[in-house]
């Protein structure tokens, strides 16, 4: 199946297409993995940040709240986001304004933001090229952060200080499970993920268990995972010399039994 149809026959059947957390969760699989490739739950859904400011746990956050953005606002370049080579996972902007995905290792100059009188923005050119992440540091420590930026103004105003290519404070984290979980632990294969033709956005598994990024409408098997869901059983033996037939016991016991289990639940 495509990873599509397969992550809806895992549902529908077991509980999901499989999520990988573990070296624990590896030794589960089979010893006789019989196949070479194989659909597990890991993908980068472009509806989540192509073209948009989705909400999802992949879409762009903004560094200054590591939320999605409120207003949706968004000025990409034509063509962009792009994700080229799958690390283009932080936002530059141009001396037009235009946003641009770019790999976060990248050196670039940056532009830090002030809070004044409690709401008014102040913005400050900071020529110094550095990576993303040192850029954000550098705010953090002179100033409030890369700058956020919710509309047309702000964009005009971030833009008017600058006089190069600069970071932003837009980023994002690729891959998540089907589940819209992410997991620190990842094995890809040497060399991967590339996204290759800007369409690989679904993850395999192989018999020796290392990932890659393919084509997602591809047609491949599939791993499932099944959680268990364990029922506990409580005896209670009740000791008592009332008598348990009359009504107003028996009523008191059941309020006694609730709240019993009330506890356990906690």
């Amino acid at each position: 199946m495509n990873w599509t149809e397969a992550q809806h026959y895992c549902r529908e059947k077991y509980t999901d297409l499989a999520t990988i957390e573990s070296m624990d969760d590896i030794s589960r699989l089979k010893p006789d993995f019989s196949y070479s490739w194989a659909w597990i739950g890991l993908r980068d859904d472009p509806k989540s940040w192509k073209e948009s400011m989705g909400n999802d746990t992949n879409s762009w956050r903004w560094s200054a709240t590591g939320q999605t953005s409120k207003t949706g606002y968004h000025n990409w370049n034509l063509g962009q986001p792009y994700s080229k080579n799958a690390n283009a996972n932080c936002v530059s902007m141009d001396t037009n304004g235009k946003w641009y995905d770019t790999d976060c290792h990248s050196l670039r100059s940056f532009v830090c933001y002030d809070v004044t009188n409690q709401t008014e923005k102040t913005y400050v050119f900071i020529s110094d090229e550095k990576t993303w992440n040192d850029a954000q540091a550098y705010c953090r420590e002179h100033y409030t952060d890369l700058p956020m930026i919710e509309n047309i103004v702000e964009n005009n105003e971030v833009c008017s200080a600058v006089s190069a290519e600069v970071w932003i404070g837009l980023y994002r984290v690729p891959w998540t499970w089907s589940d819209n979980t992410q997991s620190s632990f990842q094995i890809w294969k040497k060399g991967q993920p590339n996204k290759y033709g800007g369409d690989q956005l679904c993850t395999v598994e192989s018999n020796l268990h290392e990932w890659n990024d393919v084509t997602c409408s591809d047609k491949l098997p599939f791993i499932c995972h099944q959680v268990l869901k364990l029922k506990t059983a409580v005896r209670m033996k009740i000791q008592t010399d009332a008598d348990i037939t009359d009504p107003a016991t028996n009523a008191q016991i059941l309020q006694q039994v609730k709240f019993f289990l009330c506890f356990l639940k906690m």
